[in-house]
């Protein structure tokens, strides 16, 4: 698989959890929709992290680790993990 076709099978995990949450309000009335479902901040920072799934997946397979479709599309449904993960461990200083 080329580090592209990854990048794309990336995007579609970042892309899962949203579709997901439109699934669950779908049968909202539109006067009872979330306001974030009209937020412009919301959906740019959801397109960021989509695009992150997929730049996370692509690294993986650009330096090296062999990923099949479904991997791929698991780093891009985990990446809001790993960052967040990532973020909470404070560096030890010795």
């Amino acid at each position: 698989m080329t580090t592209l076709e990854t990048f794309l099978f990336g995007l579609a995990g970042g892309l899962l959890p949203e579709v997901y949450a439109l699934y669950n309000i779908r049968h909202s009335w539109l006067s009872d929709k979330p306001s974030w479902v009209k937020s412009y901040f919301y959906w740019l920072i959801t397109f960021a992290m989509i695009f992150l799934g997929g730049c996370t997946a692509a690294l993986y397979s650009y330096i090296g680790i062999k990923l099949n479709a479904l991997m791929a599309i698991h780093l891009g449904l985990a990446t809001p993990v790993l960052i967040q993960t990532a973020l909470k461990e404070k560096p030890k200083i010795s």
